[in-house]
């Protein structure tokens, strides 16, 4: 033990202290002396008496403090981790784990309190400190369990971890990739049934989200066998009935992966649920299925062409239009259209002023507010109640016009690649209508310019505008049969051209708002796994939209609600919620949006997990990837661990310097130097000078 005295004031003071008092003690004595009270002798040890007393008063106003050093030694810690899992106690010793067990591992543990700094915390779900063992949680992560211990044990004396479970992993990270310090040894010991039985299981089921109705889509099925099993069978179901079935005269060990091809021949969101079954006895039932879904999406649509006239440009569009997705394209001309304009999805209506019964039609549509695609032609009648079908106010036209495309660089409802900004200045002039001034109604919304000489002109050449809520396009003029062999002169195709009427059409088509917002939040979301929120949001042309502010807000049973922002990836939208507790909820998926609000809503809930059931056999050999410096124990060996950790406790006990710090004035014996002044004090009164 080494002591050393601090001051918290400077040290050279003590010199000035000591000074002052022997001048003050030498004045005070020396008029005594020359007093003749008393004797020489007596006078040197009062004097000095004074001295020592203003000394030691002077010392302690320097606050002195006595710092020791003492070597001790730390005891090693040691944690004990004790797996809390389901599976435990889905063995023949359940009645054990659940009356006995924790007694009895507790008693053993005893025994090593005089040589460790014993610890204890449970793991399955998330970790637990010092707490029984109630073996209730849905699933096992040890990596939660080493990711605590490297957080909380770091830069302390942990040597020994003492890991007792029955090696089932079905969370987090495998047990290959966990790691802790080196210097830390780890002994497992292996708890449940070690019995092997032949299994087979579902293990993946894999899909598309969506499907377009009518097309083919593809389920993968994975299955795992430890062992062989004969007359294997699986089934898919939808809802309650029977659509597939699939035989196996055997399977080997190991992963089999197969594939089942379905027709999506109906709209909506199809419930899918996949069993495999065996002529052999199987032990556990509930890894013999999966359940996965899927969206049947229509996209088609139908489109009708009306025309009062032959022209090439009916052609052009006829082609772009017949090779869009699932559409099916009909053209007529005024005279000899006989159907009904409410079978179709748009309507396209080509230089319609120029017929009373086209006007008719045109009339009629927007009555049923069917969307429509309006090509005016080169002559347009002036005539006010008309034109006003057509998007268009009062206007006076006089004669043709040729004119070039601009395109609206304000124009944000739907985009064009580099391909079609590059190609418009290159496409020839369309004949339009003359006018000195175009007035469109107040939602008009201009795609395309008019340009003369490369000079923009206030004028619009395309353009959409609503009508009871239902949008509509119009061209203004003729020839656009010219731009597609522009392009096939220039590219040898007409893609762009294609590209441009696609995206006019899929703008125009009538869109349920809550198909531009698709989302996916599982039905019954297991209480282990955090339940997942994806969302797809697309703007008015049908075009992914990675921008927009969407929200999820859920209730739970008690009408409390929780809002949560997810959050934009690339191309999708999504949420990640851990730790709610089981239970019905309903939910809301909003857009927030300048002009509207879209959102889908929908119930999910919070069930029970079976996981620890899928699996109930110990696995000691994956258990054992845990030792680190140890070895794996049974239950009953546990006491052959306890003996090797109290012989390898001496080499594990740490010793450290450490310093104790102590303000001199709080040591009793200084009470000693009060004797000083006492001194004094009563040679003095003897003498009767006080």
């Amino acid at each position: 033990m080494l002591s050393t005295i601090i001051f918290d004031f400077p040290f050279y003071l003590i010199f000035i202290f000591v000074a002052i008092g022997f001048a003050f003690s030498l004045l005070l004595y020396n008029n005594e002396r020359k007093q003749k009270y008393f004797s020489t002798n007596i006078l040197y040890i009062l004097f000095l008496l004074r001295w020592l007393t203003f000394i030691s008063i002077s010392v302690f106003l320097l606050r002195p403090k006595i710092i020791k050093s003492e070597l001790v030694e730390e005891k090693p810690i040691l944690l004990f981790a004790q797996d809390n899992s389901k599976s435990i106690l889905s063995n023949e010793d359940s009645v054990f784990f659940k009356s006995s067990y924790e007694d009895s591992i507790y008693r053993k543990l005893e025994e090593l309190n005089k040589f460790y700094d014993l610890r204890t915390c449970v793991f399955g779900q998330k970790i637990l400190k010092d707490t029984s063992f109630s073996f209730v949680d849905n699933s096992t992560n040890f990596g939660e369990l080493y990711d605590f211990i490297n957080n909380k044990y770091h830069g302390t004396n942990l040597t020994d971890v003492i890991v007792a479970s029955d090696g089932i992993v079905n969370m987090g990270k495998d047990l290959p990739y966990l790691s802790i310090s080196p210097s830390i040894s780890v002994n497992t010991i292996t708890l449940g049934d070690t019995m092997k039985y032949d299994d087979i299981k579902v293990k993946t089921v894999n899909n598309n989200k969506y499907a377009l109705l009518g097309n083919d889509f593809p389920i993968e099925i994975s299955l795992f066998c430890n062992e062989s099993f004969d007359d294997v069978k699986i089934h898919l179901y939808s809802g309650n009935k029977l659509i597939q079935e699939k035989k196996f005269k055997s399977l080997n060990k190991g992963l089999t992966n197969l594939t089942l091809i379905n027709k999506a021949d109906e709209k909506g969101i199809k419930n899918f649920k996949v069993v495999v079954s065996s002529r052999k006895a199987d032990k556990n039932l509930l890894n013999n299925s999966k359940r996965t879904s899927i969206e049947v999406i229509d996209y088609s649509q139908k489109i009708l062409i009306l025309t009062s006239c032959s022209h090439p440009d009916i052609s052009a569009m006829n082609w772009a239009l017949e090779d869009q997705l699932k559409s099916k394209v009909t053209t007529f001309q005024i005279d000899q259209f006989t159907e009904n304009i409410t079978d179709f999805d748009l309507l396209v209506f080509y230089k319609p002023s120029q017929s009373k019964p086209l006007m008719k039609v045109v009339e009629k549509s927007r009555q049923l507010e069917i969307p429509s695609l309006v090509v005016l032609g080169s002559e347009i009648k002036t005539n006010a109640s008309e034109n006003l079908l057509f998007g268009l106010k009062q206007n006076k036209f006089k004669g043709a016009n040729e004119v070039e495309a601009l395109l609206n660089e304000d124009f944000k409802s739907f985009g064009f690649g580099e391909k079609w900004l590059n190609l418009i200045s290159e496409f020839p002039p369309l004949s339009v209508p003359f006018s000195i001034d175009y007035n469109l109604v107040s939602s008009a919304n201009i795609l395309v310019y008019q340009s003369v000489n490369n000079l923009k002109m206030p004028y619009p050449l395309i353009y959409f505008f609503n009508n009871r809520n239902v949008k509509h396009g119009v061209i203004i003029g003729e020839g656009i049969w010219r731009w597609k062999m522009a392009e096939y002169k220039l590219n040898n195709n007409a893609n762009t051209f294609k590209d441009f009427f696609r995206k006019i059409v899929q703008y125009l088509k009538k869109i349920d708002k809550k198909s531009r917002l698709n989302s996916l939040v599982p039905k019954n979301n297991s209480q282990n796994k955090p339940l997942y929120i994806y969302a797809e949001y697309y703007n008015e042309l049908m075009e992914i939209e990675a921008e927009a502010d969407i929200i999820f807000s859920y209730k739970d049973s008690t009408g409390k609600e929780y809002f949560k922002n997810l959050i934009s990836r690339d191309n999708f939208y999504d949420l990640k919620l851990t730790g709610l507790p089981i239970g019905n909820y309903s939910y809301k998926i909003t857009v927030e949006d300048a002009i509207e609000q879209i959102l889908s809503s929908g119930e999910f809930s919070i069930i029970p997990s079976n996981i620890e059931k899928l699996n109930t056999v110990s696995n000691p050999k994956k258990l054992a990837v845990l030792n680190q410096n140890g070895r794996t124990y049974t239950f009953s060996e546990i006491q052959i661990l306890i003996d090797k950790l109290k012989l390898a406790n001496k080499d594990k006990i740490k010793t450290h310097l450490e310093q104790k710090q102590k303000d001199l004035i709080n040591y009793k014996w200084l009470l000693m130097l009060l004797i000083l002044p006492f001194s004094e004090w009563f040679l003095r009164k003897n003498k009767g000078l006080l």
